[in-house]
Formats: structure tokens, C-alpha cells, sequence
């Protein structure tokens, strides 16, 4: 073989990541990544499980009334239902959450934060803002703040 020849599974890998929509994923990807990591080490540093439980807690405690379908949480975490259900089955056995049955369909349960669910909520966000402030807000201007918004729930709606 000539040494000067160039192998043409090398040549496609070459085309395949000079194309210019990898930055905008790559970027994106390890944006989140990046400020998740330091987010969560400051407000779960006991790793995914308690990563995971502050993310339900901050779910139930920002939505109206505080009240959310198991189907509305897996979607909202991007998770499986199985890994809904064992994080449920935590949160419930540290007595964080309570799950029971829809007012007007029984077939669908909800689930509610304990009193100590909201209070457990109320202290991780706390640190989750002073944290958020460090990592985004004290990063990006108030008007790229505003900008990334609309952004991001466009690319979150359009995914989901």
C-alpha cells in the first residue's frame, strides 16, 4: 500500500466531525454538563440519588398547587419510569413525598411533597440559587439570561 494514501474510513470520520452543527451540540452538551456537575456537588453532594431528589423536590415545589402526575415527572426529570419509581420509592421511604390517588381519575396518582418535603425543597434551593447565581447569573448578562430562556424551552418543548 502507498504510504502516502490516505484510508477513506479516515477521510469520512474527518468529513463527518468538521461538520459545523457538532459546535452547537458539543457546546450545549458541555454547558449542561459542566454547570450541572458544579450545581449538584454544591446542593447533592451525596451524588445522583440525592442530585435526583432535589430535582423532584424542586419540580413538585415550583408547580401550582404541588401536585404532580408520576408521568409528569418522569418527563420533566427526562427519565425512564422505572427510575421514576425507585426515585419515588426513596423520596416516600425518607418521607419527602406522598403518593396517592388523582381527585378525578383514579387510574393516576399524584404526588405531593410532605411538609418536610417543601422544607427539605426550601433548604436545597437555597443552595441551588446561591449556586445558579455563581454559575449562570454572575456568568451571562441579564439580557443573555433572557435570551437563553426562550432558547432553551424551545429546544426542551421540541424535544419532549
Amino acid at each position: 500500500m502507498d504510504e502516502t494514501a490516505q484510508d477513506p474510513a479516515l477521510d469520512a470520520i474527518g468529513e463527518l466531525f468538521d461538520d459545523p452543527r457538532w459546535e452547537a451540540y458539543g457546546m450545549l452538551r458541555e454547558a449542561y454538563l459542566a454547570v450541572t456537575r458544579r450545581i449538584d456537588g454544591e446542593v447533592s453532594p451525596g451524588g445522583d440519588l440525592e442530585a435526583s431528589i432535589s430535582d423532584l423536590l424542586f419540580r413538585l415545589a415550583r408547580t401550582p398547587g404541588h401536585a404532580l402526575r408520576t408521568v409528569d415527572i418522569t418527563r420533566a426529570l427526562a427519565t425512564s419510569t422505572t427510575r421514576t419509581t425507585r426515585l419515588l420509592d426513596e423520596a416516600e421511604k425518607r418521607g419527602l413525598v406522598t403518593r396517592g390517588a388523582h381527585p378525578t381519575d383514579r387510574r393516576v396518582t399524584l404526588v405531593t411533597p410532605t411538609p418536610e418535603g417543601l422544607k427539605e425543597a426550601h433548604e436545597r434551593g437555597n443552595l441551588a440559587l446561591a449556586s445558579t447565581q455563581r454559575r449562570i447569573h454572575g456568568v451571562l448578562t441579564t439580557e443573555e439570561v433572557s435570551s437563553m430562556i426562550p432558547i432553551l424551552r424551545k429546544i426542551r418543548d421540541a424535544n419532549q
